[in-house]
């Protein structure tokens, strides 16, 4: 297993997985991605910022997710409250091929979040998920993470959001 950058070349792959996830989120009644977010070009945009990594299992890439120190304009406003206000990291667009759901790849992606976080002097993740993502939800609940509210995407749809202070020096 391997955790790396995205590139251009990856942005096909990306769509791949983003498509399996769409799919997914459908047959369990999840509008989550379902109005054709997230496109290529927003894909193309967060591999030009260098904030999309790709995990591979064999030298397949089997995941997808966003990693980004710039912060998130949406988490300004919650109903409810930050944990703190230290610098954080956000993840988002985390996705798993539909072949390789189960075999912990979606925890990996976290992990490695956190880690690269820690990496940079960055002691706090955020993230956030449409409420009916219970999958989701139950992947942050066991990485410890908590629930501090709701916040409004851009495009008006609500979501659940969630923030871990990292351990510094473990």
């Amino acid at each position: 297993m391997k955790i790396r950058k995205s590139d251009r070349v990856d942005i096909p792959t990306i769509m791949e997985i983003v498509a399996d996830a769409q799919s997914l989120l459908r047959s369990r009644g999840i509008d989550q991605w379902q109005d054709g977010y997230p496109t290529a070009d927003i894909i193309a945009a967060d591999i030009s910022r260098s904030e999309s990594y790709v995990l591979e299992c064999e030298g397949v890439v089997v995941a997808t997710a966003v990693i980004s120190f710039a912060g998130d304009v949406t988490y300004n406003t919650i109903d409810g409250q930050w944990l703190n206000s230290n610098d954080y990291a956000v993840v988002h667009r985390l996705a798993v091929r539909n072949s390789a759901l189960k075999c912990g790849f979606a925890r990996q992606m976290m992990l490695y979040a956190e880690a690269l976080a820690l990496e940079h002097g960055v002691t706090d993740i955020r993230v956030d998920t449409h409420s009916d993502n219970l999958a989701m939800q139950s992947l942050l609940n066991s990485l410890g993470y908590t629930l501090c509210g709701k916040i409004t995407l851009l495009s008006g749809a609500p979501r659940i959001a969630f923030q871990k202070p990292l351990a510094v020096g473990h």
